[in-house]
């Protein structure tokens, strides 16, 4: 592996990021894909992290940003969604110790559902929690605190 090469495919990824927030495994497959050696692409993206213009704790931010109110997903399903978009299992893994535990979240998608359901009722509030990765149990518990 040459280090000219390393270098095409550093200054290929920084114009392909621009001014974005994209993750080390996003850039990696998109490097991958112009062709790059994995040792080329696992290289630049080393150096890319290194250097800043890869942050997957930034990227993490981003990705859950609008999983909120009726969005709202538990700790599992919040690092399915990270490791589908490419972050670093250990990013993602630390990224999600930083944020409130499923019985919080569940609460807040109750919340919401309370807020858009016509008749909020047991039954749908569980069924939308399953759909949203909470165990049955949370969302009981959750739902009967609310009583």
């Amino acid at each position: 592996m040459s280090d000219t090469v390393v270098e095409q495919a550093v200054n290929c990824a920084i114009r392909h990021i621009g001014i974005g927030t994209y993750s080390s495994g996003k850039i990696y497959s998109y490097l991958s894909g112009k062709n790059y050696s994995d040792s080329v692409c696992s290289e630049a993206v080393k150096l890319l992290v290194e250097s800043g213009y890869i942050n997957d704790m930034r990227a993490a931010r981003k990705v859950l940003l609008l999983r909120t109110g009726m969005k709202q997903e538990s700790r599992a399903y919040s690092y399915k969604r990270l490791m589908c978009a490419g972050i670093a299992s250990h990013s993602a893994e630390e990224y999600l110790s930083s944020i409130e535990n499923d019985e919080t979240t569940c609460k807040s998608l109750m919340s919401a559902y309370f807020t858009i359901a016509d008749s909020p009722d047991e039954e749908g509030f569980i069924k939308l929690a399953k759909i949203r990765g909470y165990t049955p149990e949370v969302a009981c518990r959750t739902w009967r605190l609310n009583d």
